[in-house]
């Protein structure tokens, strides 16, 4: 690794732990952010290299990774007006976007990077603001190009537990969008079960002991409600914003495809009205949006 500088741009809630881990496996790190104290405050506590534009930090990195909030802003990273990565690009680098982004659009930058001799590789992560401080991330990989992948494999293994081959450019970016949705359709059943249990007389602390001993029982129920959501603390790191978003990426992705389902384009209307009506908040607080809607609000948990 001591011979490959990776170019880092975004270090926010995920960025942050990842960078940092990534510099503590041995990666030599050059930091980018919009936020440049932030930017400053992590190159001066890990020792970092800083990048004053994107241009140089491109001119610094044999390999760039994104991870930023969708596949718009890595375009603009890449390709956009003024400051941009392709000023500073040469023939063999590779770009690696870790952020949560559209498949068909990390597709097309990966034809249009190849034109310059850059290889794109998608490499998503899923296990949240805990997994990424403890290096503990899922990581799926979408690429063909045998080599590149190889050479950013230190960065993944530095930064995740397990890494999943995906398939094709794509591949990766698809398997986190559906993967957020299925834990979006966790969270938002069980918000809608346990609204209708209290209602009818249950106890919403006792109805997440008894899913979580039965066959209802999903991430949410198990890691969510008892720890954060019954008593208010939420604070999952990951916003309603974004999972209203990834939804939107995974219907998008079923419409490209000409694909039935229903219960998909379902969610993104109701995540869609969820995350409007709550700006700002992470995806947890989204059982106050059927609270609201029940006029009802469920009783603390005892635990967490």
């Amino acid at each position: 690794m001591a011979d490959m500088t990776v170019g880092w741009i975004g270090i926010g809630n995920m960025g942050w732990p990842m960078a940092r881990n990534a510099k503590r496996a041995g990666v030599d790190i050059v930091v980018y952010d919009v936020d440049q104290g932030r930017m400053g405050k992590f190159a001066e506590e890990f020792d970092a290299k800083r990048a004053p534009t994107l241009k140089a930090l491109a001119e610094m990195s044999d390999v760039i990774v994104t991870i930023v909030p969708d596949g718009k802003i890595v375009r603009k990273i890449c390709f956009g007006e003024g400051d941009r990565l392709l000023d500073g690009l040469g023939s063999g680098k590779i770009v690696v976007d870790m952020s949560s982004s559209a498949p068909t659009g990390t597709r097309d930058l990966g034809d249009e990077l190849l034109k310059h001799g850059v290889t794109l590789i998608d490499a998503p992560v899923s296990g949240g603001t805990a997994g990424a401080d403890a290096g503990t991330l899922s990581i799926m990989v979408g690429g063909s190009d045998e080599a590149a992948i190889a050479k950013v494999m230190p960065v993944f293994e530095a930064t995740g537990k397990n890494v999943f081959r995906c398939g094709q450019l794509g591949c990766g970016h698809a398997m986190k969008c559906l993967n957020n949705y299925l834990s979006a359709v966790g969270l938002t059943a069980a918000n809608e079960a346990l609204v209708i249990g209290q209602k009818f007389g249950l106890d919403p602390s006792a109805m997440i002991d008894i899913i979580n001993v039965s066959t209802g029982r999903n991430n949410s129920t198990e890691t969510k409600y008892h720890q954060r959501v019954l008593n208010r603390k939420y604070g999952s790191g990951f916003s309603a914003a974004l999972m209203a978003k990834d939804i939107g990426i995974a219907a998008g992705l079923a419409g490209d495809q000409e694909a039935f389902a229903p219960l998909l384009h379902t969610m993104n209307e109701i995540w869609t009205q969820a995350s409007a009506q709550l700006p700002g908040v992470d995806h947890e607080v989204t059982i106050e949006y059927y609270e609201r809607a029940n006029a009802t609000k469920l009783k603390p948990g005892k635990k967490g």
